[in-house]
């Protein structure tokens, strides 16, 4: 027993050792590092795992040694240096990019991108509302940053402290961690987005498709890029999960709360941004 104590607080240590070595070593060599050609930029819940997996198979590309580095949103006062050191060196030639899909939800994030990255591409996956928030807060039951019993109450939660709220810029934990239904109003986070970048930067792609056919959107972002049509060996889904269902009283409910919000997206980005049915999640 004190063996296997001993060998594992050993472990432990070694591995924090050899991270901390890694990211020093990493920062010290950020100069001769290069910066992201595109960025997945969100959304939460919306297949980036799984495009951020695929798109690791693909030999023109170097994907970041990490996904979601979380600069533009919550590390951006370490510097640039720090950011660089997700990066490969600039001796590879390839095509490189970063997936953090929170970036899109962060009101600061598209003007501190464009002053560092002014020509990047930006993929943006985007999820009926209703079925991302719901997921949202299942991945916060999973991991333990939510602790509400009911979808129900997380979401009343959220209501209440969107009315309480002074600030609508100060970005904190509860903003990040659980607000499930601010996530959704695609529209309008994405207009800081589309003030600071060209139209032709921005390629959408619908979540449910990526789902149902995640070749056919594979392609789209290939050509986006710029790259070989290579589909990947692999195109298991990442980090999925099992849900309950959801109330239709619930549904409708949410339904109502993003309707504007979702008339305006369709209107900016097209009828294919038009999510037919109430919830994947919906009662029978």
């Amino acid at each position: 027993m004190l063996t296997t104590y001993i060998k594992a607080g050993t472990m432990k240590w070694w591995r924090k050792l050899k991270k901390e070595v890694t990211l020093r070593y990493r920062i010290a060599t950020s100069k001769w590092r290069t910066l992201p050609d595109f960025i997945i930029i969100g959304t939460q819940k919306g297949g980036t795992t799984s495009l951020f997996y695929y798109l690791m198979q693909h030999p023109e590309l170097t994907m970041s040694h990490k996904k979601e580095i979380y600069f533009f949103n919550l590390f951006f006062d370490k510097g640039l240096a720090w950011y660089k050191s997700h990066f490969p060196f600039r001796a590879n030639t390839k095509i490189t990019g970063e997936a953090t899909p929170s970036y899109i939800y962060h009101p600061k994030a598209a003007g501190r991108v464009k002053s560092i990255l002014p020509d990047v591409k930006l993929i943006v996956l985007l999820r009926n509302p209703i079925d991302r928030a719901y997921s949202g807060y299942a991945m916060g039951l999973r991991r333990k940053t939510d602790t509400a019993d009911t979808f129900e109450i997380a979401i009343e939660r959220e209501l209440e402290a969107l009315k309480n709220q002074n600030n609508t810029d100060e970005y904190t934990f509860e903003k990040h961690e659980l607000y499930y239904l601010e996530r959704g109003k695609y529209y309008s986070q994405l207009l800081p987005w589309l003030e600071h970048f060209a139209s032709e930067q921005l390629l959408f792609i619908k979540s449910e498709n990526f789902f149902q056919n995640p070749e056919k959107e594979l392609i789209k972002v290939y050509e986006y890029l710029n790259i070989s049509t290579i589909l990947p060996k692999d195109l298991s889904k990442k980090n999925t999960g099992k849900y309950d269902k959801i109330s239709p009283e619930t549904v409708h409910r949410l339904e109502a709360y993003f309707r504007e919000e979702n008339e305006q997206l369709t209107n900016l980005l097209g009828k294919e941004f038009e999510w037919h049915t109430s919830s994947s999640l919906l009662q029978d």
